[in-house]
């Protein structure tokens, strides 16, 4: 048998490989038990069935969610030798961006004597501390839906997967618990534990995913 014909044999019926990506269910794991970690450990906020209506609370959710999948896009590039990761960056660094932005100008259009309320609220002093602790529950989900990816970066993989635990904890903290709900408080507090996650997650994908 020539050599061609050995090869054409060989690859007789193959089906192209699907592309990896992140794990649905685990991810909906990690959201469910980033609830459950919040109601435990914090417990729910009064009057939750009128917060579930207010706007605010869906505009904290939806920036928290967009972060989250903007950084799964990122894990996904990241965990996929030769992919760029510079567009998924550029995403999760515009959201955040325009988040901060905004609250910038919140604060300067805001009355003198509102601004620090507006800013730090009733708990910044644990906003940040409670998201990192409700990631630290839905982080091994999180890590574990990225197991069929191959990142030739682990840290930045990590820091991604970090990222993600942190925008779903921070959406189930801000949904069921957290009664902050002002522009420039989300933009600061809720950005400061997500991103703490994704340094957390930026250490432990150096050991973790790497292959």
């Amino acid at each position: 048998m020539k050599t061609d014909d050995l090869i054409d044999a060989l690859a007789a019926g193959l089906q192209p490989a699907r592309p990896a990506r992140l794990n649905p269910v685990l991810l909906a794991l990690a959201a469910a038990v980033s609830a459950a970690a919040v109601m435990i450990l914090l417990g729910v906020r009064p009057a939750l069935v009128e917060t579930l209506v207010s706007p605010a609370t869906w505009m904290k959710g939806l920036y928290t969610i967009g972060l989250a999948g903007a950084a799964m896009w990122l894990s996904v590039r990241a965990g996929r030798p030769g992919a760029d990761p510079r567009r998924p960056l550029a995403a999760l660094g515009a959201i955040a961006g325009l988040a901060l932005l905004w609250g910038g100008v919140a604060l300067i259009t805001a009355p003198a004597d509102e601004r620090l309320a507006d800013w730090l609220g009733r708990t910044w002093t644990v906003c940040g501390q409670n998201i990192l602790l409700v990631s630290a529950a839905a982080a091994i989900p999180t890590f574990l839906s990225a197991r069929r990816l191959a990142p030739t970066q682990p840290g930045l993989a990590g820091f991604a997967l970090g990222v993600v635990a942190g925008g779903i904890a921070a959406t189930a903290y801000g949904v069921l618990h957290c009664p902050e709900s002002t522009i420039a408080f989300v933009a600061t507090w809720y950005t400061a534990g997500i991103a703490a996650a994704g340094l957390i997650g930026a250490a432990a994908g150096r050991v973790a995913l790497r292959w």
